[in-house]
């Protein structure tokens, strides 16, 4: 689409030469000066045809009674629950995961709409970890209503949708062993979450692997794994970078389909935010509303 700005120069002077709040204000008056322009009668059309704005067809009792029974047991499994405000800080995702920022709604107050909720948790770790660097390992449990900007074909994807996650920082002690029991400790809660809506016999595994490392693959094979009873895959996958060493995710088969509903994995953020290297973190997510809509069709 050709821009009708007239001088690409202008949004260079924006970007360079305001000063946060001066963007902010000019930004304000802006909004302020349009929303002026909105009659009852777009506004009605815009809630009507807005994909952003409509609400979600599942029954409300249902998934707060859902979120609120997964926090309990993310709180007996040493998670501590924590309900994170609606909006994170300007480039969130765009720092700590290496997200498109068009990928996310941007806001005013040098803030945007929370597009994936691991992210502010890394920031509520490295947080932790610098007010208290002789903390040991930290996780916290979160629901929240993720709104993403990219348009998805599947109708069961919606620009608005529930997400449980997960998400732990600790230092680094060696042989994996961080990784490993973390990994343990995200899927056996995850395992259990599904399993209160789907059969365990139809849970599946795959594990994408960054690189040829024996010692790890190893290691995701022991017997004494959680996940070592049901069907594994391994696959290297060297484009995956938003994992550092390794991503999972869990599938559920649902008749002919292979539905996947939950991934996590190790990552840097923690150790990028706080500047120290031998910060280890690992998070997972599940598609809570995903769960509640396939679960209702059964």
């Amino acid at each position: 689409m050709k821009s009708k700005i007239p001088d690409a120069a202008s949004v260079d002077f924006l970007i360079e030469s305001l000063s946060a709040s001066e963007f902010n204000s000019l930004m304000l008056e802006i909004l302020r000066l349009r929303s002026e322009r909105i009659s009852s009668a777009d506004l009605l059309r815009n809630f009507n045809e807005n994909r952003f704005t409509q609400p979600t067809s599942l029954d409300p009792i249902r998934l707060l009674e859902t979120e609120a029974n997964w926090l309990k047991q993310a709180k007996k499994s040493e998670f501590s629950p924590i309900l994170l405000s609606p909006v994170s800080p300007l480039g969130t995702c765009a720092t700590v995961a290496k997200v498109n920022q068009n990928n996310v709604i941007s806001a005013l107050r040098h803030t945007e709409v929370v597009a994936d909720a691991t992210n502010v948790l890394a920031l509520q770790l490295a947080s932790d970890f610098k007010k208290t660097p002789q903390s040991n390992t930290l996780r916290y449990a979160t629901v929240h209503r993720h709104v993403r900007a990219q348009h998805y074909d599947n109708p069961n994807f919606t620009a608005h949708f529930g997400i449980f996650c997960l998400a732990s920082a600790g230092k680094d002690s060696g042989s994996f062993d961080f990784e490993l029991i973390e990994a343990n400790r995200h899927i056996d809660m995850i395992i259990n979450l599904l399993s209160e809506f789907f059969s365990k016999e139809d849970l599946t595994f795959k594990f994408f692997l960054r690189d040829e490392n024996p010692k790890l693959k190893m290691r995701l094979e022991e017997k004494q794994n959680c996940w070592s009873p049901y069907p594994i895959q391994f696959e290297i996958d060297p484009s995956q970078e938003y994992y550092r060493l390794f991503q999972f995710k869990i599938y559920v088969t649902l008749g002919e389909n292979r539905i996947d509903f939950a991934d996590g994995g190790p990552v840097d953020w923690v150790a990028s935010l706080t500047g120290n290297q031998k910060m280890r973190s690992f998070i997972s997510g599940i598609g809570l509303e995903l769960v509640l809509k396939l679960a209702g069709k059964q």
